[in-house]
């Protein structure tokens, strides 16, 4: 059904199959969330607001059904050379800036032991772990300046005020890589630095280096960072908003993601337009030409037209 659903072709019995993934109570079709395979089922979706919002609920959710504590990791950034701590003025230009100003790294992210987590730098190739592995967060070694954390763990939740000095990750991938006095299967990984530009007085600039953990929260995709990754267990979201139409190349990937129908759920209804119409006139027309180039080849090798001899 995927393979004709990129050419608008699927017929109202496919429609009908989509429809009982849609969650439902009415459906009876709702997995137990608190039971695996669905314990940590991740979303897939075209919305950045969606899956930021749906990663911080499911990494609460995560801490509190194991008790693990939730850390709050600000990047540590220095100015000038040599480096200084950041000034009034320089932390606000910094405040203002842009993920994608800053190196890629984020002011802050979250953390915890056990949590799914993907990596978002080249951080150790030679390890095999590259921009978009994921897997999970075993053990966190805190900074040996970082003050006691006592108080935060009582309630669960610690605001630090370093980077961890490292972080040990178990890829969902196998790794070869062994690090002397990590157990087998672990990659130690260690704040990534970058260096930036911020200006501020109107016409002063400063070069800014950051130190920061190029990962983020892996319970839920974009559709676009889903491509090419296989999933045990996916909840989809390819429901219309009038601000993002999903198109039937959007709504392929992100059925794709999952081992089949009793590995994936809708998160809501959906425009079954998407898999009746196709996507563009010009690529159907281009396509039908194709297929008529292919069978007029077929006839002629076959009617003998071509001597390779």
């Amino acid at each position: 059904m995927l393979t004709i659903s990129l050419a608008g072709e699927c017929t109202e019995d496919d429609i009908n199959e989509l429809e009982k993934l849609v969650l439902s109570e009415s459906k009876n079709n709702i997995p137990d969330f608190d039971s695996d395979p669905w314990t940590d089922a991740v979303l897939v979706t075209p919305r950045n607001a969606v899956r930021e919002a749906w990663n911080k609920a499911a990494l609460r959710k995560h801490c509190k059904r194991t008790g693990h504590i939730l850390y709050e990791v600000p990047a540590e950034d220095r100015a000038g050379n040599p480096p200084r701590q950041c000034d009034l003025w320089e932390r606000e230009a910094i405040s203002k800036s842009k993920q994608d100003k800053t190196g890629r790294l984020a002011h802050r992210v979250e953390i915890a032991i056990g949590m799914k987590a993907m990596v978002t730098f080249n951080t150790a190739t030679e390890a095999d772990l590259a921009n978009g592995s994921r897997g999970t967060i075993e053990e966190i070694k805190l900074d040996p300046r970082e003050p006691s954390t006592s108080s935060g763990e009582q309630d669960g939740h610690v605001r630090l005020k370093y980077p961890p000095a490292m972080i040990l990750f178990k890829p969902i991938q196998k790794t070869a890589a062994k690090f002397p006095g990590v157990a087998e299967g672990l990659i130690p990984i260690f704040p990534t630095e970058v260096s930036f530009r911020v200006k501020h007085h109107i016409t002063q600039t400063t070069t800014i280096k950051r130190r920061q953990f190029a990962l983020v929260v892996a319970y839920a995709f974009t559709d676009h960072k889903a491509q090419g990754q296989t999933l045990e267990s996916a909840i989809i979201d390819i429901g219309p908003t009038k601000r993002f139409p999903v198109d039937p190349f959007a709504a392929y990937v992100a059925l794709s993601r999952g081992r089949g129908r009793d590995s994936i759920r809708l998160l809501r209804s959906f425009d079954p337009g998407i898999f009746t119409r196709h996507p563009s006139e010009h690529l159907r027309a281009e396509d039908e030409c194709l297929s008529q180039l292919a069978n007029f080849t077929k006839f002629k090798f076959q009617a003998g037209y071509y001597d390779f001899k």
